[in-house]
């Protein structure tokens, strides 16, 4: 590296431009960073000098980008004498600076001086330089094939151009725009003085060490090197690194490791603009990473990186390209692989967005309620291979029953044949075994065989719900982490074609108190419930209450006392503005109750009956084969009706 020097924003741009080279991501400030940046420039003295950082940029030699497509609107930038430079290291922070710059400039007429300078001069030397009024050359930026340049160009510097709608929007672009509308609030409360000197403070008084790369230096290293500081730089991010250093040093000609460099960019494109698709809740880069290695190589439970350690440091190395253990052809097919399954990982968790049919997206939906398990990477691995939809239903009803059967049924440990599955997941994929194959696997994980016992077990789930109803809390059912998904199913059940009462986003979402009601009350001190169970001992209110036929699906939160209310009342309750809210008008599972006339032990053993039948229905079980009756289970043995 050239010597360090300590410099202000004012200083590094003088005569020179700054692109962030494909390599690098994109920005990804929160909230967070942002308050910590504002607080620092805010606090600090006008007078004096705060430290910033470390900035390191590598010169670009104008002879090698010289027939580059995508440098051409800059190359009449050298003939000006203006030096180009590649951000190795502190784009986050510089990124940050530059939307700032423009949100304070932006706020000035064209006429208007800030801080012994014009308005045109500041915009010259930060943010972009004009050409016969026509076309602009812009001082820091992206290079132009990442899918942040235009978006930064046109969302965030406001500035036009015929490319516009080019790329989509990612993660990172929304980052940006945040970043972006953070400041412009910032600003608005702050007076023209105060905004010069927040200006001066961050052309002036914040200093970088800066460093300039020596040409000795191999920038894919240097850039490892520097930013592997753990939560930095995602595993992702250091892998697309790694891919391009390895894509120039490949034994091929210029052409072929132009066209792989670009094919790597051109994936990771996909993968950031699917994995930020859905901007309310984006996907984790390295969780995609992970399973995607899963199906692709192999599973490893040996570390919780384990991945990571190989695909950086067991697969993709500089040793095994030069021992010709990995070839352009690896690293393609590779990517391509990535490429195309982030699309599928993104519909896996926004189904809603896919082409699938309603029954297709239902399922889906169903896995992500009761827990998705170790299913993702076969999901998948599915969804990229399989377009017959009968026989991808088959598949994913047998995941959904496997989940629930095995964990929220036999209460087994969470971890439950994660290997297997996954070990299944890349057979499948690499075309081992096929999809019917696979589902029965699945079935056979689940049920076992007449020679086999499967992971499902019925006495598991009596001797559970026993501990629950005799531990210290004694909440039986209510207790149960398998209930809510449940009552969920037997709603959608006793829903049958019928328009929806209750979402499962809004049932979630909502408190156990606010969307599982006891019937019969915990607090019945009214003179009906005093009537109807007032001759039960207090062992046995305690089990009726906490049965499984007692425990209601609401459709609405209601006022804790009201719940207390006697059984018509409940029936027919309405609130304070007259609107009815019983269970006459609410759920389909409060409908079904509403239809009681009363409610006493007989109703909770009968309800509680019809749902266990539902469950052996549902997921095609029997409580019988298991010498298990349903009385018993429901803790209501012994109990006169």
């Amino acid at each position: 590296m050239s010597d360090t020097k300590l410099q202000s924003l004012s200083e590094i741009f003088n005569n020179k431009i700054f692109r962030i080279p494909d390599f690098q991501r994109g920005y990804s400030w929160g909230e967070q960073q942002l308050d910590d940046f504002w607080e620092d420039v805010r606090n600090l003295n006008p007078n004096k000098i705060h430290y910033i950082g470390l900035l390191t940029v590598e010169p670009i030699d104008k002879n090698a980008i010289q027939n580059i497509e995508k440098w051409n609107d800059d190359l009449w930038l050298f003939k000006k004498g203006i030096s180009a430079f590649y951000i190795i290291d502190g784009q986050q922070r510089l990124t940050t600076m530059i939307i700032l710059i423009h949100e304070i400039l932006r706020t000035f007429r064209a006429d208007e001086g800030i801080n012994f300078g014009r308005k045109d001069e500041w915009i010259d030397k930060f943010l972009y330089h004009s050409f016969n009024e026509q076309y602009r050359s812009f001082v820091f930026g992206y290079e132009k094939d990442n899918p942040s340049d235009e978006y930064f160009k046109t969302k965030i510097l406001e500035q036009a151009s015929s490319s516009a709608d080019k790329y989509p929007e990612t993660l990172y672009t929304a980052n940006l725009m945040f970043a972006k509308m953070y400041f412009r609030g910032k600003l608005s409360e702050l007076t023209k003085e105060e905004k010069e000197v927040i200006f001066d403070k961050v052309a002036n008084r914040l200093k970088f060490n800066y460093y300039e790369i020596d040409d000795t230096l191999d920038v894919y290293v240097t850039f490892e090197t520097m930013n592997n500081r753990g939560k930095d730089l995602s595993h992702l991010e250091l892998l697309k690194n790694r891919l391009i250093y390895l894509s120039t040093l490949l034994n091929d000609d210029d052409d072929t490791k132009r066209r792989l460099r670009n094919d790597i960019n051109e994936t990771w494109k996909t993968i950031y603009e699917y994995l930020g698709k859905n901007k309310d809740n984006p996907l984790d880069d390295d969780y995609f990473l992970l399973n995607h290695w899963i199906m692709y190589y192999t599973y490893d439970r040996s570390q919780s990186d384990a991945y990571a350690e190989f695909l950086l440091k067991k697969k993709f190395t500089v040793k095994n390209l030069l021992r010709g253990e990995v070839k352009l052809s690896d690293i393609k097919q590779y990517i391509d692989s990535l490429s195309d399954c982030v699309k599928k990982w993104y519909y896996i968790y926004n189904i809603q967005d896919s082409n699938y049919s309603d029954k297709i997206k239902e399922w889906v939906q169903k896995l992500k309620r009761v827990g998705m398990g170790a299913f993702p990477p076969m999901i998948m691995a599915v969804f990229s291979k399989e377009n017959n939809e009968e026989i991808i239903w088959n598949f994913l009803d047998a995941c959904e029953r496997f989940n629930f059967l095995v964990f929220a049924i036999s209460h087994r440990q969470s971890n439950t044949q994660n290997s297997n599955l996954y070990r299944k997941a890349r057979e499948y994929y690499i075309g081992n075994i096929d999809i019917e194959t696979l589902t029965a696997d699945i079935d056979f994980l689940t049920d076992g065989d007449d020679e086999n016992y499967g992971w499902f077990d019925l006495d598991r789930f009596q001797n559970h719900i026993n501990e629950l109803f005799t531990k210290n809390e004694k909440d039986g059912f209510y207790s149960w982490n398998g209930l809510r998904y449940f009552l969920y199913e037997y709603e959608l059940h006793l829903q049958d074609d019928a328009d929806a009462k209750v979402t499962w986003d809004d049932f979630n979402r909502r408190h156990k108190e606010e969307t599982i009601e006891h019937i019969y009350p915990q607090t019945a001190t009214s003179d009906y419930w005093k009537k109807q169970f007032g001759s039960y001992k207090s062992k046995e209110r305690k089990m009726l209450l906490n049965s499984l036929g007692n425990l209601l699906l609401l459709s609405r939160s209601k006022n804790s006392k009201l719940q207390n209310y006697d059984f018509e009342d409940k029936k027919c309750m309405k609130d304070k503005n007259g609107k009815e809210i019983g269970y006459f008008n609410g759920s389909y599972s409060e409908i079904e109750v509403s239809k009681c006339p009363e409610w006493t032990a007989k109703e909770i053993k009968e309800r509680g009956i019809r749902m266990l039948e539902f469950m052996e229905n549902r997921w095609n079980i029997s409580f019988s084969d298991w010498e298990i009756d349903k009385v018993d289970l429901l803790g209501l043995n012994g109990i006169e009706y």
